[in-house]
């Protein structure tokens, strides 16, 4: 019975929460792409000054 009652809370818990959880995930991938562009930038901006020196 106990088991059967996690089951439906999950279930629950998945149905109510599922699209702000898919949100939060795609925002936080969103953010991670933009932060390794940003990276990458800066990185390639290093790599010419110091090209210069």
């Amino acid at each position: 019975m106990t088991t059967a009652f996690i089951l439906v809370a999950l279930a629950l818990i998945g149905i109510y929460a599922g699209p702000t959880l898919l949100f939060i995930c795609v925002g936080y991938a969103d953010y991670m792409l933009e932060r390794r562009r940003h990276l990458l930038a800066l990185k390639h901006l290093v790599r010419r000054r110091s090209d210069k020196l």
